[in-house]
């Protein structure tokens, strides 16, 4: 019987010193509401209000803490906004806090970084991040075309200019619409940025 009290007080011990405390009964609740602020920006961002969605994801991220999906939102975000120095610092805090098998998310943020610094002009970055993002997801051929622009762009002399590009094409006959043209293109005026991520 005393052998059983003395387990017993140990085990006791051992609760009470050596494992986490409990997690607190409000953390789900903040955990519903960063979630809810992502989703507001997510929707921002999908109607091309970049500040809301900004501020948006920052909300989330003062409610959840450093979480990585919340900093690849927030960066690419700030991408939208040509925000190049904050925008690149969001995502390289995302790279840092995504764990070794995450390499989807990786891979996103990787390839937001080669499209930063595609914009900026900065070819060797550009490439490096296109090549890690396709080590992680080597069919993603969106990183594979955008690699492929920024290797014909290091060959180029650098006083060469580049090439003018096409002429667009003609708009389309007219049709009962406002503004046809900027419907039909708006998906596409969106293209070179990876949307945002869920959690």
């Amino acid at each position: 019987m005393r052998t059983f009290a003395l387990i017993g007080a140990l085990l006791t011990a051992l609760a009470l010193f050596g494992a986490s405390p409990p997690a607190a009964w409000w953390q789900p609740l903040r955990q519903l509401k960063a979630w809810h602020w992502n989703q507001k920006g997510q929707h921002a961002y999908r109607v091309n209000e970049h500040e809301k969605a900004k501020e948006a994801f920052q909300k989330a991220r003062s409610i959840a803490g450093e979480h990585p999906v919340l900093r690849l939102n927030e960066g690419t975000a700030l991408m939208a906004l040509k925000q190049w120095q904050k925008a690149e610092q969001s995502l390289r805090a995302a790279l840092k806090g995504f764990p070794p098998e995450q390499k989807r998310e990786q891979a996103v943020a990787y390839y937001n970084l080669g499209n930063l610094y595609f914009a900026q002009n900065r070819w060797n970055d550009a490439a490096k991040a296109y090549i890690a993002a396709l080590k992680r997801t080597p069919n993603d051929w969106d990183a594979k075309f955008n690699l492929e622009l920024v290797l014909r762009r290091q060959k180029q002399p650098p006083n060469q200019q580049p090439q003018k590009p096409p002429p667009p094409p003609p708009p389309p006959p007219p049709v009962n619409e406002q503004q046809p043209l900027k419907n039909q293109l708006q998906g596409r005026l969106n293209a070179p940025w990876q949307g945002e991520r869920d959690w």
